[in-house]
């Protein structure tokens, strides 16, 4: 189990592009910040899903609850972020990648991202991560108390935390082709106050001065 400032850490570090409170709430509700955790889908006769839940106390024993799980032929998704095995091709992975955490939120920050260009909002994104399309997550279901996932994720209209003010995922413009979201390095120490319009210059000379500085007298 993860602790949520060791998630935090490998978040800043292995999906950058998408806003900390995000990717942590997402991860909170898929599994609780367990990078083994792993979900299987059972199938129903009537059409419908049961998610049966598995807890592996370490990689090698999630990936041998993995292959019991594709005898039976049934999706699953690992890892901290849960990410379904029919992601696994598009994105050149295996569940034994998938159990490492930053690879995980790596895959994860892909996914959102696409979500979020092609959905357009946050909570359009959110739906896509969890269910591959815009609606279904936005809905009540009765396996969760009659709670939708944006609900269960923490989403209160506009937003969760720091984007309540918009709908935004803190993605830059899809169109640009560099981004800076967030510092490269640590930073310590107050920031720099803003510098008020008046400002006072200060010349200082081109070499060393030795001694007292002359003063200027005004003669009467």
């Amino acid at each position: 189990m993860l602790t949520a400032a060791t998630f935090l850490s490998l978040a800043m570090q292995c999906a950058p592009l998408v806003h900390p409170d995000t990717i942590s709430d997402i991860a909170k509700t898929e599994s609780g910040f367990n990078p083994y955790a792993i979900a299987e889908i059972v199938p129903l006769k009537n059409g419908g899903n049961r998610v049966v839940s598995h807890y592996p106390s370490s990689k090698e024993e999630g990936l041998k609850i993995v292959e019991e799980i594709k005898k039976k032929n049934h999706r699953y998704s690992v890892g901290v972020m849960q990410i379904t095995n029919t992601n696994f091709p598009v994105y050149n992975v295996n569940a034994d990648t998938m159990f490492n955490p930053c690879d995980n939120l790596r895959i994860a920050e892909k996914i959102i991202i696409d979500c979020y260009e092609r959905g357009g909002t946050l909570k359009r994104a959110l739906s896509c991560f969890y269910t591959g399309n815009f609606e279904s997550g936005q809905k009540p279901e009765s396996d969760f108390s009659g709670t939708s996932y944006i609900q269960r994720i923490g989403y209160v209209v506009p937003s969760t935390k720091q984007d309540k003010a918009s709908e935004s995922l803190k993605v830059h413009d899809p169109e640009l082709t560099s981004y800076a979201i967030y510092p490269d390095r640590v930073v310590r120490g107050l920031l720099p106050e803003a510098i008020n319009d008046k400002q006072t210059t200060i010349n200082y000379p081109s070499h060393v001065v030795r001694g007292e500085l002359a003063i200027s007298v005004k003669k009467e």
